[in-house]
């Protein structure tokens, strides 16, 4: 009982660290620790004059062992993500030497506090601070470190597990569009289906047997850069650049053995726009920097923690 009940805790802290974290990039909820390495297509920006650079990005999430006090679980987690960023600007006199290029870092330590209710309820809250910077800019603790505060309740729907539903709220700082975002996610993980349906992600996935999954995934990815811009947008006053993503595409996964999955993804990016912040993380309203679609893909080595198996009983033996 004590297994079981680990196990549904663990599964839904870590399902509200994939609602809430920044920029997570775990497929289902039952990804614990994972590698992921993705390729984003560049593409000329809507105002002629930027042509972004193909954007790479490696992530590494490990979650660290957790801490009993009771029936309260803490759940401490780690993770760290570097990402390329490149742009040409399209002079009108011609080709010229005009390459900008940006690698950025991001360090994540979050706490994660579950604590069990009446049955089928969790009352999960945590906070998570992240820094992300191109570590060559003048660094600032305010200005560079972001921190997540959440509070949340889950609930498993009927008395067998795989399907529940999680809500909450989650408030952001600093924040340049609103500081308190609401959260609603839908579960279902039986048979051969796996839905997850919410924001920033949507998975939806069909079992072929015990070593494969089909289907497609989506996700939202909203990030806040802070980096050093050229010296006529530092007159414009630009501290920041926020990049928004939509993407969705078929994926298919493969069990390795001893809980590893190999996921696979390669779809679009239907949503590529930036945005220029002042120091307040204001936006200054700058037209024309979207992008059209994009290719995109994605390779991701998981650890995904099976369930054991019951054992069939034969027939004891007589004494």
């Amino acid at each position: 009982m004590r297994v079981d009940l680990h196990r549904w805790v663990t599964g839904w802290a870590m399902a509200a660290m994939l609602l809430v974290g920044p920029r997570v990039l775990a497929q289902t909820q039952a990804d614990r620790l994972y590698l992921g390495v993705s390729l984003a297509g560049g593409g000329r920006l809507a105002d002629g004059a930027v042509h972004v650079e193909e954007r790479h990005n490696i992530e590494l999430r490990v979650p660290l062992p957790p801490v009993v006090v009771g029936r309260t679980y803490l759940l401490p987690s780690v993770g760290y993500e570097t990402r390329w960023l490149g742009a040409n600007l399209l002079r009108p006199e011609g080709p010229g030497d005009d390459s900008l290029e940006r690698r950025f870092h991001r360090i994540q330590l979050g706490l994660t506090v579950v604590r069990p209710l009446v049955p089928r309820w969790l009352l999960v809250a945590g906070v998570t601070g992240s820094t992300r910077t191109d570590f060559q800019s003048s660094f600032d603790l305010g200005l560079d470190t972001s921190w997540v505060v959440f509070a949340m309740a889950s609930h498993q729907l009927g008395d067998t597990p795989g399907f529940g539903v999680t809500f909450g709220l989650v408030a952001l700082w600093p924040f340049d569009r609103i500081p308190v975002v609401p959260i609603l996610n839908l579960t279902y993980n039986r048979g051969p289906y796996i839905l997850e349906v919410g924001l920033p992600r949507l998975t939806l996935l069909r079992k072929l047997g015990d070593a494969v999954e089909v289907g497609l995934v989506g996700a939202l990815d909203i990030q806040v850069l802070h980096t050093r811009f050229e010296p006529e947008m530092q007159a414009l006053g630009a501290s920041y650049l926020r990049e928004t993503q939509v993407r969705a595409g078929p994926t298919v996964n493969v069990h390795l053995g001893r809980d590893l999955w190999l996921s696979t993804s390669v779809g679009l990016s239907l949503i590529n726009d930036y945005a220029l912040l002042d120091r307040q993380r204001d936006s200054m309203d700058i037209p024309g920097l979207s992008m059209g679609p994009t290719p995109y893909g994605r390779v991701m080595l998981g650890w995904r923690p099976g369930r054991p198996q019951a054992k069939a009983q034969g027939p004891r033996p007589a004494p």
